[in-house]
């Protein structure tokens, strides 16, 4: 049996663990889920709450997919990508949807958010890993 240590000094070393995988494809679920579905999911609001659900899912993508291993310089460009079709597709596809640039702007912020709060995380974990 490992130890956290030797769990963590996996991780830092590159390889990643099957949960992290499998949290990473949960929150591409969950976000393809909300960006495609047929209709907004949630209640109706006139205020633009949902903001917050565009940010935070594209951080939780973009965190987990971090997590998992995957490299920054596919990661971010995919991630984006999937942040203008989203867009795009709600704009054009799907008449109960509509695209909106500032959706997009809440999908960016997301992005830099998940990447600079893995960036902190690496770097706490990879202090501690240090230290013992």
């Amino acid at each position: 049996m490992r130890t956290p240590d030797q769990a963590l000094a996996e991780h830092v070393s590159g390889r990643p663990a099957a949960w992290r995988i499998g949290l990473f494809i949960a929150a591409l679920a969950l976000n393809l889920w909300t960006m495609y579905a047929p209709s907004v999911p949630g209640p109706p609001s006139n205020v633009r709450l949902d903001l917050i659900g565009h940010a935070a899912t594209f951080a939780t993508l973009t965190f987990t997919g971090l997590l998992a291993g995957i490299r920054p310089r596919l990661l971010l460009p995919l991630v984006a990508a999937n942040a203008v079709a989203s867009e795009l597709i709600q704009h054009f596809l799907l008449p109960a949807r509509s695209g909106d640039i500032t959706d997009l702007a809440a999908d960016a912020v997301g992005i830099a958010l998940g990447w600079a709060v893995f960036a902190q995380w690496q770097r706490v974990r990879e202090q501690r890993v240090r230290a013992h």
